[in-house]
């Protein structure tokens, strides 16, 4: 195969030069992204005691921006297939600088809940610009490879996050507190914007009309679901949070009509009805919610326990979580390779089976330390395990389903998987929820390490299971499925 000009291509696992610049400028976004969806996890006892913020608004500042993140991330990604990739990623890039700078002068709860809101969704104009650009930059050759390192990245990212924000507040830079977590986003978003112009390949895109009917359809669908799952628990879950969930599946039948009815007329629906069609698109979907209902939720209550049961530090809590990434950076690299030889669907299969016997083993190991003592120590082998399993799930399956869409479809495609990402962690989180604050009122401070060593073995079972109900998924997407090779769905 001959590259441009007539220039021989490289081997297989060797990228071009613009690939190689595109790939790492967007990969260092998407690290810088995810790192902030996690950031705020140690760094709760200083919100609290700088601001003076109770539980439920701590609670707003992460679910904030989560929720942000995933209500816009459809209509993120179709922009970019719409009005051009670069454009919107230089686009979303500036905002969440902006809103970086926002969060770090915030003086009090309100501002700084407003301004995880604007990164949440400046965020998810960018995210779906960084999946669709490796996925058209970049050939098919090489692309197994450019998604494991989107894997590693993901995985770095998320024990990143809590790891800077434990550096940082430990540092306390110019008495600063917790607030240079957000503020060395500005430098860093300034300098990949001005890459961006020259690095990412310009892309004129569809230049076609947003479906903004659909766009605020799907915006309204996904905030009913997720706001109740998010800040219910501790709202008591009121009436106005069942109200809502009733109403997503209204919403979502007049979504999948509005986008049938504008397919007919010859229009561009945000996501076309012929994906639905697609025999590994819709398992994929249903994967991705379930599989990451057990990722988010164990850093985040593992956290709590560690820092409120045990008396953890920030950087303490997050060193202690650094086996999980660890493990599954090693897979996500070696993954291409896995997937060359054994398949996408085997490959993923493994993984999920691997880190449902993670997760059993980090119950057991929870159960026999009674005491804590160097618990963050005694789980590292059982966080290792299942980080192996991640790696082998998170590149593999993305490209695998990429593989199979238009390229004028990857940025809207991209922005539905992660959005179903989403809405798994935020169910996750609730259910967790549910069994590690059973029956619980007031003061995370008034909890010791035996209550909260019981409750973090209950929530553990629900991590467990959804790695567990994840095989069965991706038997349905391997039988589905007929060879790696095949074209995208039409």
């Amino acid at each position: 195969m001959s590259g441009p000009a007539g220039v021989a291509a490289p081997a297989p696992g060797r990228f071009l030069p613009a690939e190689r610049r595109a790939a790492a400028l967007v990969l260092g976004a998407a690290f810088m992204l995810l790192a902030d969806t996690s950031i705020v996890n140690v760094a709760v006892p200083s919100l609290q005691r700088d601001l003076g913020a109770g539980v439920p608004e701590v609670q707003l500042v992460v679910a904030g921006y989560v929720v942000a993140y995933a209500v816009v991330l459809i209509t993120g990604g179709r922009l970019g297939d719409l009005y051009g990739r670069r454009r919107m990623f230089v686009i979303g890039i500036v905002s969440f600088t902006l809103a970086s700078l926002a969060c770090g002068l915030a003086q009090g709860p309100g501002e700084l809940i407003a301004g995880r809101v604007w990164q949440g969704l400046s965020a998810a104009v960018v995210y779906p610009q960084v999946i669709a650009t490796l996925h058209i930059v970049v050939s098919p050759e090489r692309r197994g490879r450019a998604f494991a390192l989107f894997g590693a990245v993901v995985s770095c990212a998320t024990i990143a996050g809590p790891l800077i924000a434990g550096l940082l507040i430990s540092a306390d830079v110019a008495g600063l507190q917790w607030r240079p977590i957000f503020l060395v986003n500005v430098p860093v978003g300034v300098v990949l914007a001005a890459l961006a112009l020259r690095m990412v390949p310009a892309h004129k895109g569809l230049r076609l009309p947003l479906d903004h009917a659909g766009s605020l359809v799907v915006v309204l669908l996904l905030v009913a679901l997720l706001v109740p799952l998010t800040v219910g628990r501790d709202q008591g879950w009121p009436l106005w949070g069942w109200l809502l969930l009733l109403c997503t599946p209204v919403l979502l039948v007049v979504f999948l009509r509005l986008e049938a009815a504008l397919d007919r007329r010859g229009r561009t629906p945000l996501l076309r009805p012929g994906l639905w069609t697609d025999p590994v698109f819709r398992p994929a979907l249903a994967l991705y919610l379930v599989y990451f209902s057990a990722v988010v939720p164990f850093f985040l209550y593992f956290s709590l326990t560690l820092q409120y049961g045990l008396g953890y530090g920030a950087l303490a809590t997050a060193a202690a979580m650094a086996p999980y990434a660890a493990g599954s950076t090693i897979t996500s690299l070696w993954s291409a390779r896995a997937v060359s030889r054994f398949g996408a669907p085997r490959t993923v299969l493994t993984g999920c089976v691997v880190c449902a016997a993670g997760g059993a083993l980090t119950i057991a190991t929870i159960g026999w330390n009674g005491s804590g003592r160097h618990l963050g120590l005694s789980v590292a082998p059982a966080m290792t395990v299942t980080g192996l399993g991640l790696g082998l799930v998170l590149g593999p399956l993305l490209n695998f389903v990429l593989a199979r869409v238009r390229s004028d479809d990857s940025g809207a495609v991209s922005g539905a998987l992660s959005t179903a990402q989403q809405i798994g962690s935020s169910l996750g989180v609730a259910v967790m929820g549910l069994a590690f604050f059973r029956g619980f009122r007031g003061d995370l401070t008034a909890l010791d390490y035996p209550a909260l060593r019981t409750d973090m073995m209950l929530g553990l079972l629900v991590v467990t299971a959804a790695f567990a109900l994840s095989s069965p998924l991706v038997r349905v997407v391997a039988r589905r499925s007929r060879t790696d090779g095949e074209g995208p769905a039409s």
